[in-house]
């Protein structure tokens, strides 16, 4: 099997693996007083640490969760003003706030700075929501320009980063909060954090034994935090040959094909591309068939093909975006791997252009 979907979730570095074995033998909860409850917080505290050094921040400024998803709830449920959001961003971010202000982007998935401004002038002091790396396109935010208006008007920028690490360059102390996934980066599921830079009411939705200095009650998740402090250095960018290699060669099979975010910066680990006449569900059951999986977007708790929003919201018509998929690289693929891809890729649209008389 060939796994090219690494967006959704990626295998776990070897480091991290050794790391989450070697914390299994550890006994003790890290609130307990005695011996093996010190031990177990020395573990957690050391996660935190090696976590808080990548981003270069103190270690006090990082609150563990179980994920992004937590995260990005945890600000916006606990902030209690206008929250602005893109249009593109993560069902995490869209399907918390009904309230929520969209702000629109361009053609290539970049919010529009414009409109952006206007709505902060009539409504400053906001929360502002924006996606760092966009999960479905790979397009990336210009942050450092989105962080300039929210501050012009007193508001507090929170930035998704789950697709953001190792894959672009951020000035991470200037970003007020940020959140982060460790399965996105070759760290476990299951096991995320909230950095929070500016001084920011919240209120835990957990609530309980107020670990996690009272934002996150519950035991900590130690084997988790043990991993994803492991899992940190894997450079995407090393990706970019094998990117170029997958759209050239679909695009000089099928020049008919779009790469969307083509024009934009993105990462170099994504590709969504749309294949002309031939469905999304029809090109995963292929690829599936052929022994290679890919998806169609954001990965779906229903397990269903969905038209993806982030698309949508770019301006696609709904037809282009119903035959479009992602494929997604890491630390693992192989030119071998994006070969076999394109081949698959250039099988299927051959032979359904074929059957359907288009040649």
């Amino acid at each position: 099997m060939i796994y090219l979907d690494y967006n959704a979730t990626t295998p776990i570095i070897p480091a991290a693996q050794k790391a989450m074995f070697e914390a299994f033998a550890c006994l003790g909860n890290p609130s307990s007083v005695h011996h093996h409850g010190r031990e177990t917080r020395k573990l957690l505290e050391s996660a935190r640490e090696k976590v808080a050094t990548y981003f270069g921040l103190p270690a006090r400024n990082v609150t563990f969760t179980s994920g992004a998803t937590e995260a990005n709830n945890l600000i916006l449920k606990g902030f209690k003003g206008i929250v602005l959001n893109s249009a593109v961003e993560h069902d995490s971010v869209l399907n918390v706030r009904s309230d929520a202000i969209t702000v629109p982007v361009n053609e290539d998935g970049i919010i529009n700075l414009e409109a952006l401004e206007k709505l902060l002038k009539a409504n400053d002091e906001s929360l502002v929501c924006v996606l760092a790396v966009n999960n479905e396109t790979g397009v990336v935010q210009p942050i450092a320009e989105i962080l300039q208006i929210c501050q012009k008007y007193n508001s507090h920028l929170h930035v998704d980063a789950a697709q953001a690490v190792g894959k672009i360059t951020l000035n991470w102390q200037d970003l007020p909060s940020f959140t982060i996934s460790a399965h996105k980066f070759g760290g476990p599921q299951g096991i995320g954090a909230i950095i929070i830079n500016k001084p920011l009411t919240l209120s835990s939705l957990i609530k309980g034994g107020g670990q996690e200095r009272g934002l996150r009650a519950g035991t900590e998740n130690i084997i988790g935090a043990v991993g994803m402090g492991a899992a940190f250095g894997f450079d995407f960018s090393t990706l970019k040959p094998l990117q170029e290699k997958l759209e050239n060669g679909i695009l000089n099979s099928c020049p008919q094909a779009i790469i969307f975010g083509k024009s934009s910066e993105r990462v170099t680990n994504t590709t969504n591309v749309f294949m002309p006449n031939v469905s999304s569900e029809v090109q995963l059951m292929h690829f599936d068939l052929n022994k290679i999986s890919i998806s169609s977007g954001a990965a779906c708790s229903s397990g269903k093909v969905k038209t993806s929003h982030v698309l949508r919201a770019m301006g696609i018509p709904e037809e282009t975006a119903k035959c479009a998929v992602r494929i997604s690289t890491g630390w693992n693929t192989t030119e071998s791997d994006v070969n076999q891809c394109i081949a698959v890729w250039t099988d299927l649209f051959n032979s359904q252009h074929f059957k359907k008389g288009i040649f």
